[in-house]
């Protein structure tokens, strides 16, 4: 295998775990709250849906969360190897891989019924508080990853959007407390911002192939 044809695999590899780590995310959350009766995707965080004594929980934690953490982590570490090197690139792709690992942690450590307990179990701590490191750090990472992005060949609209992200993500981060009434959209605002960065490298990457 030539370093060409190498490089080209892992240019698609990157691609396919950004696309298909932002779609299962996107369908988890759509399939999951239509099968959880009276669930609100405004009001409602996304761990309830894999809850513990939430419908269908096992299948969303095993069949959703576990494959869209194991998708992101995986994006991570391939594209942090198919990007131009830097320490930027580097801290932004660890944070990256820090909101995946948020994934993970849900389907092993579930939150207690509701994610909103006065007297929370071992596991809902856990999940809040690893959960929650992936979310601190995702606005910074992509905010440096958009500052790195100026530097890359054709990488203006991946900067651009690592701004923008940055500053969605922040939003959300900023109104997600239990107690806010929309808290379910401020949560989907971080995800988002984050997916369309992930989705957006792996398309811009994926290009360097066809264009090299």
């Amino acid at each position: 295998m030539t370093s060409q044809t190498g490089s080209s695999i892992l240019n698609k590899l990157v691609m396919l775990a950004a696309c298909f780590g932002a779609l299962t995310i996107i369908l988890l959350t759509i399939i999951g709250g239509a099968m959880f009766p009276g669930y609100s995707h405004a009001s409602q965080f996304i761990s309830e849906l894999g809850a513990r004594g939430a419908p269908h929980a096992q299948l969303v934690n095993f069949g959703g969360f576990l494959p869209a953490g194991a998708l992101v982590c995986a994006f991570a570490v391939l594209a942090w190897k198919a990007l131009p090197r830097s320490a930027g690139t580097t801290i932004g792709m660890v944070g990256i891989a820090l909101f995946g690992f948020g994934y993970l942690v849900a389907v092993f450590f579930p939150c207690d019924a509701g994610c909103r307990p006065a007297a929370p179990s071992y596991s809902q701590l856990i999940h809040n508080s690893l959960g929650l490191v992936g979310y601190l750090t995702a606005p910074a990472a992509l905010a440096i990853l958009g500052w790195q992005a100026r530097s890359w060949l054709g990488g203006r609209l991946l900067s651009m959007l690592g701004f923008l992200g940055a500053l969605t993500a922040f939003t959300g981060l900023s109104l997600l407390s239990p107690e806010f009434a929309f808290v379910g959209i401020a949560q989907r605002l971080l995800e988002l911002s984050v997916l369309t960065w992930i989705v957006a490298c792996g398309i811009y990457v994926n290009k360097k192939t066809a264009t090299s």
